[in-house]
């Protein structure tokens, strides 16, 4: 479970890297808003996810993927992210034993 909660903060911190970069870009042109979609961040890597999902999937999958390519990259990863730490269970703390009681003397 350990690799989950690891995963689940490695996609929170990238979703927030995301939105730190949209907020410098909005910076940059005076206030108008910047917001890069999953598309267009895969789209600087050189890959075309829109038209590998539309040419690999069935029609209703593809339709579904393509909506999700289409989010704001920071909402993609950060949900991600967040459903991925509500699914790995918390880790267990060692509890010590009881101490033993004082004897009974009579």
């Amino acid at each position: 479970m350990f690799i989950i909660r690891w995963l689940s903060l490695v996609l929170m911190v990238v979703a927030l890297m995301l939105l730190g970069a949209d907020v410098v870009s909005t910076l940059e042109k005076h206030g108008e808003l910047v917001i890069r979609t999953l598309e267009q961040i895969l789209m600087l890597f050189g890959i075309d996810a829109k038209l590998a999902v539309q040419s690999n999937f069935p029609p209703q999958l593809a339709n579904v993927c393509i909506t999700v390519i289409g989010w704001p990259g920071w909402a993609t990863f950060g949900v991600l992210g967040v459903i991925l730490a509500l699914i790995a269970p918390a880790p267990r703390r060692p509890t010590r034993p009881l101490p033993s009681p004082p004897p009974i003397t009579r």
